[in-house]
């Protein structure tokens, strides 16, 4: 199961629809694994500029001292710090983009896929008013009632002495 943390945009005067409802992130809170081989790119995606830059800066840095203290070849895994750095740090700085943007965080949700958290979240969040559920007749047809309890039955449970 993942947790994921949720932020809706500003409030407005305007009633709940579905363009309010297309402006809720939700972020999951766990490592980027995409990020690990390509955290350039993944940065990219989120449009994280100034952490792009920042991973740009520092992996040229590391790297042109790296070539001026000749250090050997396998000194450039140190390069992966920066990936990892980026791959632990991704939901954070997701969580700061969207803040400094004007998003409130509304929430978490534990969910194992984003769809089934986006469910969990609106359904509480709006509850059966967002989306009513038409009458369907039961498959099969009409069954009978075959499992009704006598009207003498007081106590459904564990526990039939309901007087003491």
């Amino acid at each position: 199961m993942a947790v994921w943390t949720v932020f809706e945009p500003e409030e407005t005067e305007e009633p709940r629809t579905l363009t309010w409802a297309d402006g809720v992130v939700l972020i999951p809170e766990r490592l980027s694994w995409s990020a690990l081989p390509f955290a350039a790119l993944v940065l990219l995606r989120h449009r994280l500029w100034l952490a792009l830059l920042a991973y740009v800066l520092a992996q040229g840095a590391a790297l042109a001292v790296m070539l001026l203290l000749d250090l050997p070849d396998r000194a450039f895994l140190l390069l992966l710090v920066g990936n990892v750095a980026v791959a632990v740090g991704l939901p954070g700085l997701r969580r700061s983009k969207l803040l400094a943007q004007g998003y409130e965080e509304a929430g978490c949700v534990v969910a194992p896929t984003l769809e089934a958290a986006e469910q969990r979240y609106f359904h509480a969040r709006l509850g059966d008013v967002a989306a009513p559920r038409p009458f369907l007749p039961p498959l099969g047809g009409a069954r009978a009632n075959a499992g009704a309890r006598p009207a003498e039955a007081g106590v459904l449970g564990l526990f039939p002495e309901a007087a003491r």
